[in-house]
């Protein structure tokens, strides 16, 4: 309870002063009062206070991941040419320029595989609140959002694949369990995500028009209760909000429509707990001593994303500057899910862990410093930030 008004109070603070200046977006506003706040600051926020509050970021996530997945309609999805093209280029491009740096570095094979199926991933969490805050919408926006949710799934899978291996050489378990234990986590999510998406548009479909503002509630308790579910049974907590926003928009219909829910004033209060609490945990130290390293993978991953845009908008033949430019600097933040997969490492493979979660945090770092100004640069090059049309 501490934790949540320290967190939402020194958010706001953040934001108000973010807010002064023009070309900083809020979300920086949040992190830079967070770090202040947090055990590597001030020291109002313990470490062990920001452990025992992780509930509060887990639910913030999940609503994030839920209204990423809502942006992806499974069969959408399977017949846009363009987007498959585009997702597969950007991500397994990035992939293998990390892989390799990561390799020349000194790390293994295992090690390079799963910086790198981490460092694919993208911060929804960041589009999502700009977007908000600048009022973007169009097409550049819709193809940013569907890209993140497919480049943060093929993110978990590719990640998901190496973790069997990483057992067992850890921990001396036999492989076959281990990727039981893996596929039993992957399938467990995408059960629970299914099931709630349908029970939730079962239970949208009853409201008449004087219950639309029950919809609300329904997609915070679906979004609960599949957490819930997932942190009880060891399902991925990363995986089912997502699976539960693309199956809800698979399952509704056009009327009682839960995906097109907004959060209104009440959907910052997510955004700066989650973004004071990523500020919180920013250790400098762990950055310096990571060295020159995560900076060489950042310009990496950078260009790699960009690189994957521009040639499959070449090859779509719809490679103009600004929306290549934009898409690509939609893509750069990195925050959320890799955070949790980092954590998901510690928590399943310690020793391995340890040796990555440097390289992966200072990127982290990195990118959510420089992330958030330009994904607000990326809007207003679009054309797509509605923020100069709004009247005096």
């Amino acid at each position: 309870m501490l934790v949540f008004g320290v967190f939402v109070l020194f958010g706001v603070l953040g934001g108000i002063i973010a807010n002064r200046i023009s070309w900083l977006p809020t979300i920086s506003g949040f992190m830079a009062l967070g770090f202040l706040i947090g055990p590597h600051g001030l020291s109002l926020v313990t470490r062990g206070m920001l452990h025992d509050s992780a509930v509060l970021t887990t639910i913030a996530m999940g609503l994030i991941l839920y209204k990423l997945g809502c942006a992806l309609h499974p069969k959408e999805m399977l017949y846009s040419r363009s987007l498959i093209l585009m997702a597969l280029f950007e991500v397994f491009l990035c992939f293998g320029i990390i892989f390799y740096i990561i390799r020349v570095a000194g790390f293994s094979m295992l090690h390079a595989w799963i910086v790198a199926a981490i460092a694919i991933s993208s911060s929804p969490a960041v589009l999502v609140h700009v977007a908000a805050e600048m009022r973007a919408k169009g097409p550049v926006t819709d193809r940013a959002k569907s890209l993140i949710a497919i480049n943060n799934f093929l993110s978990f899978m590719l990640f998901s694949m190496a973790i069997p291996y990483a057992i067992g050489k850890s921990g001396g378990i036999a492989v076959t369990n281990a990727v039981a234990y893996t596929v039993y986590r992957f399938a467990g999510a995408f059960a629970a995500g299914f099931l709630i998406a349908w029970i939730s548009v079962r239970l949208a479909r009853m409201l008449k028009p004087q219950d639309e503002h029950y919809r609300f509630s329904i997609v915070i308790g679906s979004i609960t209760l599949t957490l819930g579910i997932c942190r009880m049974l060891g399902f991925s907590a990363l995986l089912a909000p997502l699976v539960l926003g693309s199956a809800t928009r698979w399952f509704e219909t056009s009327r009682h429509n839960l995906s097109r829910v907004t959060l209104g004033e009440g959907g910052d209060l997510f955004f700066i707990i989650l973004f004071v609490f990523a500020g919180a945990k920013l250790n400098p130290a762990m950055v310096i001593s990571a060295g020159l390293l995560p900076v060489l993978l950042v310009m990496a991953r950078v260009g790699g994303k960009a690189l994957g845009v521009y040639a499959a908008a070449k090859l779509d033949q719809k490679a103009e500057k600004p929306r290549v430019l934009s898409i690509s600097l939609l893509l750069m933040p990195m925050a959320s899910m890799a955070l949790g997969l980092v954590l998901t490492a510690s928590r399943i493979v310690p020793d391995m862990a340890r040796e990555i979660s440097a390289v992966i945090i200072a990127m982290i770092a990195i990118l959510e410093t420089i992330g958030p100004i330009a994904t607000k640069e990326a809007f207003l090059l679009s054309g797509e930030a509605g923020l100069e049309n709004e009247a005096p």
